[in-house]
């Protein structure tokens, strides 16, 4: 028979009037629990108070601790909600028949913020509810960013470009944690903030996972005014008219090539030739914009991603031709 083992060292139960737990602190990765409380599945779940609705989880500092992802200092004693912010939001917003007296709290002590996170994570995934979607805004939450496109918190361009970028740390296209999306919406931090600093274009329906891959790629390595210029072209829609010789720009091509084929089915086989293509492009109107010819049509892009991952990054723009020199 194997050892008991007791955890009374580490957590215990404690109760909060409701007043005292509406001043809990949030956990630094919460989800959108906003938006989730005005959900029909989350009111048809709530609406009705039950004793089981009162049961809550929170955790809290025995020291101080310094985070050093975001820079926060935070203190001894400073008590964080792990379970219930939905359930919080729902009550607040005024949708439940009742309002709890109390909650009971499975409450927790922990040593750092790397813990809070640890707990909150393994509490949702008890309940299978977490999204990737809901891990990506806990995710740029934690790193205080405040996305207003929504379709920055879907995750797998965003995954895939940290993949194709330096595969010795991700080396899975998909399938983040909460703590491994942390580090990679961190690693793209700058690049994930300027497709979100513009509105995109809602004349093309959808833009293609590889697209967003190919485009933090490309603005990773290509850290320009230049880069950003013809990013933010293929996402407003902003195509140009052909030459005299009847060639269209880099951009243009994207365009015309999302417009044609759509979106297309994104998986492991058909992501990487797709972000090869939309990179070759990327990389062509930057040779544009450096004097090279405008191209008929599409050569060969495969290797071009190599010129994109972490380990041969270049910084001088006049690498560029010797570096992706393409036959076509």
């Amino acid at each position: 028979m194997k050892d008991k083992k007791s955890f009374g060292n580490v957590m215990s139960t404690k109760i909060y009037s409701y007043d005292e737990f509406l001043t809990l602190e949030q956990s630094p990765v919460q989800r959108n629990h906003k938006t989730r409380a005005k959900e029909k599945r989350v009111f048809e779940k709530l609406n009705a108070l039950l004793p089981q609705h009162t049961v809550i989880a929170t955790a809290q500092l025995s020291q101080d601790a310094f985070d050093p992802e975001t820079g926060k200092q935070w203190y001894k004693n400073q008590s964080f909600l792990i379970d219930a912010h939905t359930r919080r939001q729902f009550w607040q917003n005024g949708s439940s028949d009742y309002l709890p007296e109390s909650l009971t709290s499975q409450h927790f002590m922990v040593d750092d913020i790397g813990e809070v996170r640890d707990l909150y994570y393994s509490f949702d995934n008890s309940t299978n509810t977490e999204k990737s979607s809901d891990l990506a805004y806990g995710a740029c939450r934690y790193l205080n960013m405040e996305l207003s496109n929504i379709s920055l918190y879907q995750v797998t361009g965003v995954t895939w470009a940290a993949h194709f970028y330096d595969r010795k740390q991700f080396p899975k296209g998909g399938g983040y944690d909460g703590n491994g999306l942390i580090v990679i919406y961190g690693e793209f931090k700058n690049e994930i903030k300027f497709l979100d600093s513009f509105s995109w274009s809602n004349k093309i329906p959808k833009y293609p996972h590889p697209l967003r891959t190919a485009s933090l790629l490309f603005l990773k390595k290509w850290d320009s005014d230049i880069a950003r210029t013809i990013v933010q072209r293929v996402f407003s829609n902003r195509y140009e008219s052909p030459d005299s010789k009847e060639r269209t720009d880099g951009v243009t091509s994207i365009i015309e090539h999302i417009k044609a084929n759509g979106v297309g089915h994104a998986n492991y086989e058909t992501i990487p030739v797709q972000t090869e293509y939309y990179l070759y492009w990327l990389n062509q109107a930057y040779q544009e914009t450096q004097g090279k010819e405008r191209l008929h049509q599409k050569g060969s892009s495969s290797g071009i991603m190599e010129g994109y991952v972490k380990s041969v990054r270049i910084n001088e723009f006049a690498q560029l031709d010797d570096e992706f020199s393409v036959e076509v």
